[in-house]
């Protein structure tokens, strides 16, 4: 499968968040807990409403949005991301210390002692070289790449692991940190069920503070308190996860106590709802999601970079972000999410010109028909594509938003007889380092690089920085993307969840990545 197959396959179930459902089963490791919600003490059992179903949480493969709350509850990394904070910062895991070698090819790691699995296999480096080879196979439409660059991997000693890398990276310890890295798997497990990706999806076998219990397919997902885990596992006992058909449900449940807290995306209506009531506490938090609209180069009604620009400059924006985000969304001023680079390399010089769109159509674009997609299942793409079509329509240019459901919208963007004018999606990167959403979304080999355009000296710009670890020359990749006309970063999305007021930790509880993903050991239940 070559790397824009692959890349444009676990696009789609990321930014869907889990639109398939994962494998159900029971079975449990030894010393595992199946775990009961009903069994659990009221106060200390939390219930977490959901609007879209989890895919299969296995710690190799899991590539998507929901699940990643399961995942990281119950696996731990080398490194992760801190919670509560604006910009991505890495910080130990289950190593305590690492260093890099002046060539960038050799990170040593110092692990964390006393740790064991949950099936109560000691954590040593002995776990490390086996958690890799499952990630490699199993992850291989998805995270594998994060981890195949590695060339060897040695360990002096139980608490020392030493990787040695093909080539210099300086996105690999923001690989290491991602909520899709690599996760530390028992090696007794691997033994038994390395090869069995259902077990995976229904059973853990981490360091993490939490363990998969019972899972009801498409209903109820729950978790169950790791007795044994070396931190602090926090205020409660269980987890459970509810998969409810709309907000309008999860609204409801919350404002009469059946439900915790919910975890959302950038949903203005919900969270303006939720916000207004006493009884509960809404949170924002940052994240490096954000809409992004592409441009056809391949049509002739775009085909020239100046008329790109000129209808993106023409466009009002900030009423368009506005209208469909309020408070959760921030106007785009680069190519990348704000918190990844830093503003001075990050700007476009895209500002709005109220009289652009009447020129373009003046100088020939009035009666010309353009076609807007959208994938139906993204937050707001329906209101954007709506707002930007009405823009065009106003000045005489004729346009038409056209919603899609999942496996038509992605047989369309990549089939350039198919293909509409101008589409739009909402993407979140793997990692907080600004390769791993330049090579995404702009590369040529890119898996969400939509409609296939070539910048000329994109792709050498961006492998000298990742060799080099120049961050000054995603300036340079920032002013090829926006001369090209072929982009547009919409906005910087905040997303949003609410629980009930007596609880307590939920407003640094946040990875700043993707913002849906929670450290749950931080909240109590209060009084």
């Amino acid at each position: 499968m070559n790397r824009r197959t692959t890349f444009a396959l676990a696009g789609a179930a990321a930014l869907a968040l889990g639109l398939t459902a994962c494998s159900s089963a029971e079975e449990t490791l030894p010393g595992q807990s199946a775990g009961s919600s009903d069994a659990a003490d009221l106060d200390t059992a939390l219930d977490m409403g959901l609007s879209s179903d989890i895919s299969a949480p296995d710690p190799s493969s899991a590539y998507s949005g929901s699940e990643m709350n399961l995942v990281l509850a119950a696996y731990e990394g080398l490194l992760k991301y801190a919670t509560g904070t604006e910009e991505a910062e890495i910080v130990p895991s289950l190593a305590t210390d690492w260093t890099v070698s002046e060539d960038g090819l050799t990170y040593t790691f110092t692990l964390r002692d006393g740790v064991t699995f949950a099936d109560g296999t000691p954590f040593t480096s002995a776990a490390v070289q086996p958690s890799v080879d499952r990630m490699v196979a199993e992850g291989a439409s998805g995270p594998g790449y994060m981890v195949g660059g590695i060339a060897s991997i040695e360990t002096p000693s139980d608490t020392e692991v030493v990787f040695t890398l093909d080539a210099p990276n300086d996105a690999f310890l923001d690989y290491l940190a991602s909520p899709f890295g690599l996760k530390m798997i028992s090696p007794e497990a691997l033994t038994a069920h390395g090869d069995d990706a259902e077990w995976f999806a229904a059973n853990s076998a981490g360091t993490g503070p939490f363990q998969y219990a019972k899972f009801d397919e498409g209903v109820s997902y729950q978790l169950a308190a790791n007795e044994s885990y070396w931190g602090d596992t926090g205020g409660y006992e269980s987890i459970e996860f509810h998969i409810l058909d709309s907000t309008n449900t999860i609204q409801l449940q919350l404002e009469s106590g059946e439900l915790d807290g919910y975890i959302g995306s950038a949903n203005k209506p919900l969270f303006d709802a939720l916000s207004a009531n006493d009884a509960l506490h809404a949170y924002t938090y940052p994240s490096m999601m954000a809409p992004v609209v592409y441009l056809n180069p391949g049509h002739e009604i775009l085909a020239d970079a100046e008329t790109r620009q000129a209808l993106l400059s023409g466009v009002d924006w900030d009423g368009i972000v506005q209208s469909v985000y309020g408070d959760l969304g921030t106007t785009s001023t680069g190519v990348f999410p704000s918190t990844m680079v830093d503003s001075s390399l990050n700007q476009t010089g895209i500002t709005y010109d109220a009289d652009a769109l009447a020129a373009l159509a003046e100088g020939g674009l009035a009666g010309q028909s353009i076609t807007i997609s959208y994938p139906s299942y993204v937050p707001g793409g329906q209101d954007i594509a709506d707002n930007l079509a009405a823009q065009l329509n106003t000045v005489g240019i004729k346009a038409e938003s056209v919603g899609l459901e999942s496996s038509a919208y992605w047989s369309s963007v990549f089939d350039p007889e198919k293909a509409p004018d101008i589409t739009l999606m909402s993407i979140f990167p793997d990692a907080a380092h600004p390769d791993t959403w330049a090579r995404l979304l702009y590369s040529s080999e890119g898996g969400l690089n939509l409609f296939y355009p070539e910048i000329d000296g994109l792709d050498a710009a961006l492998d000298q920085a990742v060799e080099t670890g120049d961050h000054e020359l995603y300036g340079d990749v920032t002013s090829l993307v926006a001369g090209s006309g072929d982009y547009y970063t919409v906005a910087d999305l905040k997303v949003s969840a609410a629980f009930q007021a007596s609880i307590t930790g939920a407003d640094s509880a946040s990875y700043p990545l993707l913002g849906i993903t929670f450290d749950f050991t931080q909240l109590s239940p209060g009084q």
